[in-house]
């Protein structure tokens, strides 16, 4: 009987057929790069509150999360990628520009000044009054590109804890002789108005659109690799490079745009029109792209709710679920911790370079790494690289410290979701490849991404930022121990060296050679009906058709 896989296709170094897929990645997440990291310090420019934004992330936790699997099931129940794809792109672009038109909050303020001076064990500050500051960096009279951060208290009521506060180092001289003056601005209208509004009404349009296009790509390159021959992880690296270009540049473009780095002074209409550009290329070059079209599956629901019963999928999207939560936070919360140390615009661009560009060589040798480390393993290391970041930029205070911290950008985010992406199509029959894409999807980028912002805003106005990264980096590590650890004391008994000798659900999928590494952790599941599957038939194992 022939094997299931085929004959492995010769790779080439250039293949023809697969040009327009490298440009589209390229176009799509250089325009997402250029745009979303932007936004959470957009949202403060045009007046929104930190509690604001954790709002508009956990409403985005809803409302998002129903396009990926959407998208999914639509792929797999009619085999169409273009239509699908082509629609999002233009309602991303169109719903992401309108967020560039809303105006700024126009807000009054009270000016309220206060002392500051050094507690007895010089290790904490005293707060003159009975209120806590709403801003955890101290407005003194004094610029300073690094600071300290300290413990607070009220100094009316010594037990009452603000949490922890920063100071610039330039103040700390004054501060050890005497009382400094403090002040802050206090908005004197309220929150959640019309502004607020308006904007989470736009960007949940925008998010779920952002959703689906990044949904279609995966499985859209999975099929073209597997009918063009190539290697996956080779023509994901071209949308690390576009992130890496185009994140920085943005930033470039902001700062010459901008008549300063304060909220009301930075100018992000670079970003917004970066992001339709790109867009509008990637719309030319999927309408060239030899998409092809998959056989429809007639049973999507049922297969997809068999396939979400085993062990080992359970467990993969948990886990994924949490590398999603401690995403979401640094993703939306990095450029606030590096605008507080006095970070420039550019310097939050090249953040993204810096990971991107660590990832490249990760992308040429992903066969041979997953074959040799498993993808269990390599999602543990995601978590602890999620940890090493989070804890790194809790302990630094000069920005320019971010360059060796991003280098973990490479294993957590970039590398991480293409294991995950190709574990799919281990885990998945070829007909439910696009769904459990689209779930991952949904489990990391939305439910994941939405729980970590959420959460993290709200415990970033509690302890304030310093303490609350540190917190969530913690919790990163523990995390990783538990997975390896569930690994090693049930999930194991799933390995593929474990298997029974039943065949699996069609080999639990048609073993794409050039994408899949040999050694999977969990292929080992048993077919869904109990019985082995017959052997393809010739209509399966044709070419796709070019759509």
């Amino acid at each position: 009987m022939a094997s299931v896989a085929g004959p492995k296709r010769k790779q080439r170094w250039f293949n023809p057929q697969l040009v327009h897929l490298k440009v589209t990645l390229f176009l799509v997440f250089g325009a997402t790069s250029a745009l979303t990291p932007y936004l959470t310090i957009h949202m403060q420019s045009i007046g929104l509150s930190v509690e604001e934004v954790a709002s508009v992330y956990l409403t985005l936790l809803f409302t998002s999360c129903l396009s990926p699997p959407l998208t999914g099931f639509l792929i797999d129940r009619f085999g169409r990628y273009k239509p699908v794809l082509l629609s999002s792109i233009v309602l991303n672009a169109l719903s992401h520009h309108l967020i560039h038109f809303i105006p700024a909050r126009t807000v009054t303020v009270t000016h309220r000044y206060f002392g500051v001076e050094l507690a007895r064990d010089g290790v904490a500050l005293l707060i003159e009054g009975a209120v806590c500051p709403g801003n955890f960096n101290l407005n003194i009279s004094c610029g300073s590109n690094s600071s300290s951060s300290y413990p607070t208290h009220l100094q009316e009521e010594p037990t009452t804890t603000c949490g922890n506060y920063s100071i610039p180092d330039c103040a700390l001289e004054d501060l050890k002789s005497g009382t400094l003056s403090a002040s802050e601005q206090t908005p004197a209208g309220t929150e959640y108005d019309g502004t607020f509004w308006t904007y989470l009404a736009i960007r949940f349009v925008a998010t779920s659109m952002l959703s689906s296009t990044l949904t279609i790509t995966d499985p859209i390159a999975l099929d073209m690799v597997e009918q063009h021959g190539g290697d996956f992880g080779r023509e994901k690296l071209f949308s690390s490079v576009g992130m890496a270009i185009f994140t920085p540049l943005t930033g470039l473009m902001i700062d010459a745009w901008s008549t300063g780095s304060g909220p009301t002074e930075t100018v992000y209409t670079p970003a917004f029109y970066t992001y339709d550009l790109l867009l509008l290329g990637s719309l030319v070059s999927v309408g060239l792209m030899p998409i092809g079209c998959k056989t429809p599956s007639e049973s999507v629901m049922k297969d997809t709710r068999r396939i979400l019963r085993l062990p080992p999928v359970l467990a993969f999207l948990v886990f994924l679920f949490l590398l999603g939560n401690f995403w979401g936070f640094i993703e939306s919360y990095l450029f606030v911790i590096m605008k507080a140390m006095g970070s420039p615009n550019y310097l939050l661009g090249l953040t993204y370079t810096v990971g991107t560009v660590a990832s490249i060589p990760m992308m040429y040798l992903l066969e041979r790494i997953t074959r040799r480390v498993g993808h269990v393993n390599l999602l543990v290391i995601a978590f602890f690289a999620h940890a090493l970041r989070i804890l790194g930029y809790s302990w630094i205070e000069n920005p320019f410290w971010c360059f060796p911290i991003e280098l973990n950008e490479a294993i957590s985010c970039y590398f991480m979701w293409v294991v995950a992406t190709t574990y799919c199509a281990v885990l998945a029959p070829n007909n439910l490849v696009a769904t459990l894409i689209g779930i991952a999807g949904m489990v990391h980028f939305c439910l994941g991404k939405g729980v970590g912002s959420f959460a993290g805003g709200f415990l970033i106005a509690r302890v304030g930022l310093k303490l609350a990264f540190r917190y969530v980096g913690y919790v990163a590590v523990c995390c990783g121990v538990l997975y390896k650890l569930v690994h090693l004391v049930w999930l194991h008994r799933y390995d593929g060296r474990n298997a029974p000798r039943e065949r699996t659900v069609e080999e639990f999928v048609k073993r794409r050679a050039s994408i899949v590494p040999k050694v999977d952790q969990f292929g080992s599941a048993v077919s869904f009906t109990g019985r082995p599957k017959l052997p393809p038939t010739e209509e399966e194992q044709a070419p796709l058709e070019k759509g």
